[in-house]
């Protein structure tokens, strides 16, 4: 069984779509299915996926004549199509060439057909929802990440009764390691107002004037200059910001600390961050503007909060005052991440779709 992903590209630039796109092909390769990615890169590597680059025209709309082209001679080889963007041409040759081949297509929206996401740059995105999107959108399988996802997206009337189905992103375990000296609180976000780094920031400085020793450590780029100035003065030296860090020093970073809290004010789709501090068996603190964040709160594998100061600093302090409890969250936490996010999991959940 061969499957085609379609996207831009998968130059490190394109940071979210190079990492799920990549996952999904491990996780898919473990169920034994052969994936192959087409974009738009005059070279890619994909760690031993098969990658078709072709070179792009007109760059704002991710246009290729090339591969359009290519895509209606070869659409026929595959089991399955599946494209990683809505707004851009990709989507649209993939969605030409499956439906002209009889191949099945399958559109993984990552968050861009969520109601916020469609609300942002509202009219842009209404004129190329007439101009192809809607028809894209309709001939197509929607892929949600998680049950949430899928709810809260075809509430939107223009999506109601789209066909859909839930595949969770796939999360590598990643090997824990404590290390000495007090509890490490991790955060690994954007610095940007949606992402609730101030409100993390000021949480910790409740819990450091109660008496609670603890390392604090931020990884992130920069994306609002103003607000990343504001959130580290706030911390006035109490956390290390290490800024843009690589994706193995991100597991590394994971790998040592005691909890990890993601404390977004915007809504995710998913959450990965979530996810990959599960794998590492950390207890986690997580948002519940996350969407994913509700099914692990309820499974107990999590302490899920609203993210602002008070409630952060309330399921920081359980944590940092009861190792024991710290610790089994984490088991907890970790054996739920490999029964449902891991690459076989996902494998698994993927084959049994394109089965069907």
């Amino acid at each position: 069984m061969k499957v085609l992903h379609v996207i831009p590209s998968i130059a490190p630039a394109q940071g979210g779509l190079r990492t799920g796109t990549l996952a999904t092909c491990r996780a898919m390769l473990t169920a034994g299915i052969t994936p192959e990615i087409a974009c738009l890169d005059a070279a890619a590597e994909a760690g031993g996926i098969p990658v078709h680059c072709f070179s792009p025209g007109l760059r704002v709309l991710g246009a290729s004549r090339a591969m359009r082209d290519w895509l209606l001679r070869r659409a026929g080889d595959y089991h399955a199509i599946i494209a990683h963007v809505v707004w851009l041409n990709p989507a649209h040759y993939a969605a030409q060439a499956a439906a002209r081949a009889g191949v099945p297509l399958y559109l993984a929206s990552r968050g861009m057909l969520d109601p916020d996401a469609l609300a942002h740059h509202r009219l842009r995105k209404l004129i190329r929802w007439h101009l192809g999107a809607r028809r894209l959108v309709r001939g197509s399988v929607l892929v949600f990440s998680s049950e949430a996802d899928r709810q809260r997206s075809l509430s939107h009337p223009e999506l109601s009764g789209a066909r859909a189905v839930v595949v969770p992103n796939p999360v590598e375990p990643i090997e824990p390691h404590d290390q000495p000296g007090p509890p490490l609180i991790v955060c690994l976000n954007r610095l940007h107002p949606r992402k609730g780094v101030r409100e993390w920031v000021a949480a910790l400085r409740l819990l450091a004037d109660e008496g609670f020793r603890f390392r604090a450590v931020h990884a992130g780029p920069v994306e609002d200059a103003s607000y990343a100035a504001q959130v580290k003065a706030g911390a006035a030296g109490m956390v290390e910001f290490k800024g843009v860090v690589d994706h193995a020093a991100a597991r590394e970073i994971m790998a040592a600390a005691q909890i990890v809290v993601h404390p977004a004010v915007g809504f995710e789709n998913f959450g990965n961050v979530i996810l990959e501090g599960m794998a590492a068996g950390r207890a986690v603190v997580a948002s519940r503007r996350a969407l994913v964040t509700p099914e692990l709160e309820g499974a107990g594998v999590l302490l899920g909060v609203e993210p602002e100061p008070g409630q952060l600093a309330d399921a920081m302090r359980r944590l940092l005052q009861d190792a024991e409890a710290r610790r089994a969250l984490g088991r907890q936490a970790r054996a739920y991440a490999v029964e449902h996010f891991s690459p076989e999991a996902v494998g698994r959940c993927w084959r049994e779709i394109l089965q069907s």
